[in-house]
């Protein structure tokens, strides 16, 4: 399997994880709003084991999501010298400015909906969709055959 398709693979658990997140959190509000104020202080158990599950699995795509981007461009950055590390960093602004837009700009969405984390689940989904379709489209193939296994080099 290729570091594309293995990267795609993990932004789909992502995007199933946060449709899982917008119907727990469906459920769980109009529980809330049936129920009152005691299923929130109380333990629901099905609730409990899905986000559980949910969270586990997010765990496996982040640690993808963590280092498959930077080795991609450490591999395909490895025979430019030293532009390797400026590779880098500019994949981690890359990351770090959405995730500035995001955290600056989720309550403003969450309020035009009326309140709750609802819409910023859905809308989290529809961007990890796009995150499934854009690598396996515009990443370039890595040949196993390109890839040189690095060594200590001493003297």
């Amino acid at each position: 399997m290729g570091a594309r398709l293995i990267w795609a693979m993990s932004n789909f658990i992502v995007f199933a994880c946060m449709v899982g997140t917008a119907i727990i959190s469906l459920v769980s509000v109009n529980k809330y709003i049936t129920e009152g104020i005691q299923h929130a202080i109380g333990e629901n158990r099905a609730i409990k084991i899905a986000s559980l599950v949910i969270f586990a699995l997010l765990g496996f795509a982040l640690s993808i999501t963590y280092s498959v981007p930077f080795s991609i461009t450490a591999d395909l950055t490895a025979d430019t010298g030293d532009g390797q590390g400026l590779a880098i960093a500019v994949l981690n602004l890359a990351i770090v400015i959405p995730q500035m837009i995001v955290s600056l700009g989720t309550g403003p969405w969450d309020a035009l909906f009326g309140g709750g984390n609802i819409p910023a689940f859905v809308l989290a989904a529809f961007f990890a969709l796009a995150a499934c379709v854009i690598p396996t489209l515009k990443l370039p193939n890595l040949s196993s055959g390109s890839y040189k296994s690095s060594s200590f080099h001493f003297g």
